[in-house]
């Protein structure tokens, strides 16, 4: 299983265009926290980002923190930083109940749209997908970077 978890994490940061050491142990850091949690609070997502994102290029306000800021994802633009903590303490609602698969993955695609950080939202965003998927007893789904075409497709939905 210590393979298949390092696979998915080493996999998740190449879709971002991360492939340093330092990235993929933070990442591994970043598995081993949220693992061990029952629940995903909003609390636990910021803890999340900021073990995740210690040695990236991001100002320390932006990390473990909620962005405070417009952004523009794939030519949309997010959604207002202002309902971000409100729909994250929704999101986390959600997904604490059992899921299937399909709702994992709707799940997945939801806290994309929410776009909480400035940067590593596919990255935290991996790492919760598959923290639903073990806690309703699926397998790791590792995306690979040639894969990451596909994995797009599940956004193609969103306007």
């Amino acid at each position: 299983m210590k393979d298949e978890i390092i696979e998915f994490l080493e996999q998740s940061n190449f879709i971002e265009g991360v492939s340093d050491s330092k990235s993929l142990d933070q990442a591994v850091l970043a598995w081993e926290y949220v693992s061990k949690v029952k629940k995903l609070t909003p609390s636990v997502i910021l803890k999340t980002h900021k073990i995740l994102m210690l040695h990236q290029p991001i100002l320390g306000y932006q990390r473990g923190y909620f962005r405070r800021e417009g952004v523009t994802i794939a030519g949309r633009d997010g959604m207002n930083w202002k309902l971000i903590p409100e729909a994250i303490a929704q999101w986390c609602k959600i997904v604490n109940k059992k899921r299937n698969d399909l709702e994992i993955r709707e799940d997945h695609v939801k806290y994309e749209i929410i776009h909480p950080f400035i940067d590593g939202n596919g990255r935290t965003g991996r790492i919760f997908l598959n923290w639903q998927r073990l806690r309703n007893k699926l397998n790791i789904l590792i995306i690979r970077e040639e894969e990451r075409f596909e994995y797009y497709k599940w956004f193609a939905s969103v306007g």
